[in-house]
């Protein structure tokens, strides 16, 4: 596949990290990345506001990808709770298509984004000026899973076996490139199948011997039937850049402010969902009525292993060595063009996150 497909699926597919909904064998975030194959991207629509608006705070729009989901419960604390309003700011989520919503922030269209290192790396790439300003998730949330009976523990197990991906898109691709680049193994050993989001059944159903899931999901969903799974994680091999907050370098440039009050508000519902997760979660549940009574437990395990994903002792704060490792994986596997030089340097930065 050439570089310029690759990056045609990548663009059109977005990372949207982490498709959280752990109550069906394929979640509503995964049906929304599933429909971004099948279709082209239309307009965001707007689905979470805060419940009064004021003329006193300034309005601005962060762009997240998929539907309302537990994993955005970060921001529905920070609304809540008013730590947006705190900041002077109304906070309104929309929802869609990741790599739509990179281009509206570097373009002016859109004040914040929710994206990945590897989005960011793209869109840097092709131009477009945008600026990772705050970490979120401190662990790349793509991992491999395997019933715990076949053996497979490694990945060096993996060879003669057969792998389901979701698609050679989105964070799964990502992550499953990035597992062949740092255990340096022969893809030509292993037979890939693309299953769309079915691993949980694809693995229950011994259809594939190991798929590349999402940490927080289908995980809960098999050990929840009783059955135990093997989970190689992405980022025990290769720390790959996450997702986090992306601005444009425009708005950073003329109103340096605004952004840190965003980041810090943000930080603030990090940190709260994190320390108080039982009360994230009701607020969560607010925003989403469809987790009912008895999905309610399987999210709550996924908010507590996305948890996992976020916790560090230095929220918010991008690793150089990540964006360096980020950018020579994407280059030496074909996913980023050679020809294209970024510096990793140039793609975020740590100030707003260090002035706190």
């Amino acid at each position: 596949m050439n570089f310029w497909w690759k990056l045609i699926l990548l663009f059109s597919a977005g990372l949207g990290l982490m498709a959280c909904g752990a109550s069906a064998a394929q979640t509503p975030a995964q049906e929304k990345e599933a429909a971004a194959q099948a279709a082209p991207a239309g307009p965001a629509v707007v689905t979470e506001a805060p419940a009064q608006s004021s003329p006193s705070l300034r309005k601005v729009r962060l762009g997240v990808g998929y539907i309302p989901d537990v994993q955005f419960t970060p921001f529905y604390v920070a609304q809540s709770k008013g730590y947006f309003a705190d900041e002077g700011l109304e906070v309104e989520i929309e929802y869609g298509f990741e790599n739509d919503f990179v281009a509206l922030a570097a373009q002016g269209e859109r004040e914040f984004a929710i994206a990945s290192g590897d989005q960011v790396i793209l869109a840097r790439a092709q131009g477009l000026p945008i600026t990772y300003v705050m970490k979120w998730y401190q662990r790349f949330p793509v991992a491999l899973m395997a019933k715990a009976d076949t053996g497979i523990a490694t990945p060096e197990d993996l060879a003669g076996k057969k792998v389901g991906l979701p698609g050679l898109f989105g964070a799964s691709f990502i992550g499953w490139k990035g597992l062949l680049y740092a255990a340096n193994l022969d893809e030509n050993s292993i037979k890939v199948e693309e299953i769309g989001f079915t691993q949980a059944a694809a693995i229950q159903q011994d259809l594939v011997d190991a798929a590349m899931i999402y940490i927080a999901n289908e995980p809960n969903q098999l050990r929840d039937q009783g059955i135990e799974v093997n989970v190689i994680e992405v980022s025990d091999y290769i720390d790959l850049v996450s997702n986090g907050l992306v601005v444009g370098d425009k708005l950073m440039a003329d109103d340096p402010d605004l952004v840190q009050r965003m980041v810090r508000a943000t930080l603030r519902g990090l940190q709260d969902t994190i320390d108080h997760p039982d009360d994230a979660f009701a607020i969560t549940r607010e925003v989403i009525p469809e987790i009912t009574d008895d999905k309610a437990p399987t999210q709550r395990k996924v908010l507590a292993d996305s948890i996992k994903l976020w916790q560090s002792d230095t929220l918010g704060v991008s690793s150089p060595q990540a964006w360096q490792d980020s950018v020579d994986f994407m280059s030496k596997t074909g996913l980023l063009d050679a020809s294209r030089a970024l510096e990793p340097e140039t793609l975020y930065t740590n100030k707003f996150v260090e002035a706190q």
